[in-house]
Parts: C-alpha cells; structure tokens; sequence
C-alpha cells in the first residue's frame, strides 16, 4: 500500500474537476458497508472497514509525522479539515486511551437517526494514525455517530491491551 496516495493523487478530469457531493460519496461508502453486512455480516463489515480505515491512517499519518504528539495530531486534523473529511479534535491524549471527536463527519453528519453506527472507516483512520505515532497497535472504536443520533462522531482509541 506504500505509495497509493500518490497514485492516486493523479486526478485527470478538466472538466468535472476533483470534487465531488457529500451525497455521492456517502452513496458509495453506505451501499459498500451496507453490501458488506449482507456478505460477510456485521462484524466481518465493521473489521474490513476499520482495517482500511487503518491503513489509510498510517499512509497519511507518514507523510505528516512528528516527534511531538500536539503538533502531529494537529497536522492530522489540519488535513482533516483541508480534506473536507470533517472537524477532527483531540478530547483528552492520555497515557492509556485517547478520545477524538469528529464534527462535521463527511459520513453521517446530518444525517437522521438509523439506529447504529456507521463511522468504522474513520474510527479505523484515527487508530492508523495514533499506531504510526507509537509504533504500535491500538484498539479503536466508535462511541458516538450522528447515524445514532448522538450529535458528532466520536472514536476512543485504547494504547494498552491491544
């Protein structure tokens, strides 16, 4: 995966341009999550999406790292936000767990209340991003979604017991 960024940072459409609506994107990643509940069930959906998430997460978190935690996690949420992928705010950075907000969330925000979260991907590019600070693998979970009615996303990351 070393090296998709770039690959596909190459956008070839002078006419339509590199952007795209909110609506279209979360089409295709809500029928894709919803596709994949059906064949390989929830928990098979939840890990796959989280696990690109994931990944995702170490990529960009490469090309931003630092050797201080505020300023990585602030270049973090910079792309976020020049991403249009939403408002990412560090909650607490503590030794044990961290807890990350996502206002705005590209994926639900708006979004009526459908009885279950959906923000696996983003949960899993939080996860990604903290594993390429540390060095090593954290768990990471979505405790709040718009999808859930709770107002914003919200993603705990566990550091120990992994």
């Amino acid at each position: 995966m070393d090296g998709l960024i770039e690959q596909i940072s190459s956008v070839n459409r002078p006419k339509l341009g590199e952007e795209i609506p909110v609506v279209i994107f979360r089409a295709f990643r809500l029928f894709t999550e919803f596709h994949l509940d059906q064949v390989v069930g929830n928990k098979g959906s939840i890990s796959l999406l989280q696990h690109a998430g994931r990944e995702l997460g170490k990529q960009v978190g490469k090309n931003l790292i630092d050797k201080e935690l505020d300023t990585y996690i602030e270049r973090v949420s910079n792309f976020v936000y020049d991403q249009k992928i939403g408002i990412l705010i560090p909650v607490n950075l503590g030794n044990n767990s961290m807890l990350f907000r996502l206002d705005e969330c590209i994926t639900c925000a708006g979004m009526p209340n459908i009885g279950k979260r959906i923000c696996h991907f983003e949960a899993g590019f939080v996860g990604g991003i903290v594993e390429t600070f540390l060095g090593k693998r954290v768990k990471v979970y979505e405790t709040k979604c718009n999808a859930m009615g709770e107002g914003t996303c919200e993603v705990k990351v566990e550091l120990s017991n992994a």
